[in-house]
């Protein structure tokens, strides 16, 4: 436990050292760029001097300057928001919560909720089949034998589900239905079906 508190304060405490140094690069990087640009453009030939003195000239004018600052500065900001977004991913997430008066008053706070980064599939309401199966999966006879009772005649008939018989039976040690099963199993072909 400790040795995980300090390692998320090892890595929180890098994750700091590095957005300072972004802050730091980009400070001196403006305070270099602004200075040499006011000082030597009188030094750059031709269009290209007498258009960066024009823009200085323009950007050091009493209330420009500082609107030049503030738009220099939401472009950094929003540079470097892109770039993060485009590093780390999205940030928008789907939230499912379990906020129904029937859920159990004993479940955890961690399994009421749920975050997806794509969106999770529509609910479905599963066939009796395919909760008859999952019943017979985890062993669950008694509730797989009522959902098969809970089946109309033609459901009771497709291959799927006389599988799931025969292996019901099985499970459940019953020979004789066994045999009938893996008799209607043989006579039954898919196309009959």
């Amino acid at each position: 436990m400790r040795d995980k508190l300090l390692q998320k304060m090892d890595q929180a405490k890098d994750e700091r050292v590095k957005q300072v140094a972004v802050g730091a690069a980009i400070l001196i990087a403006i305070g270099v760029i602004v200075p040499s640009a006011l000082i030597g453009w009188r030094f750059l030939p031709g269009m290209v001097g007498e258009w960066i003195g024009m823009m200085l000239g323009v950007m050091t004018t009493p209330f420009v300057m500082e609107t030049s600052f503030i738009l220099i500065g939401i472009t950094i900001v929003i540079g470097l928001n892109n770039w993060r977004r485009h590093r780390d991913g999205d940030d928008f997430v789907y939230l499912e919560q379990i906020n129904a008066p029937d859920a159990p008053k004993d479940l955890p706070d961690r399994a009421k909720w749920a975050v997806y980064r794509e969106k999770p599939l529509d609910p479905q309401i599963p066939t009796l089949l395919e909760q008859a199966e999952g019943a017979f999966a985890i062993g669950d006879y008694p509730t797989t034998a009522q959902y098969i009772g809970a089946m109309d005649h033609h459901e009771l008939k497709q291959q799927d589900t006389l599988r799931l018989r025969l292996d019901l039976a099985r499970a459940t040690g019953r020979a004789d239905l066994v045999e009938l099963l893996e008799d209607e199993i043989r006579s039954t072909r898919p196309d009959d079906l």
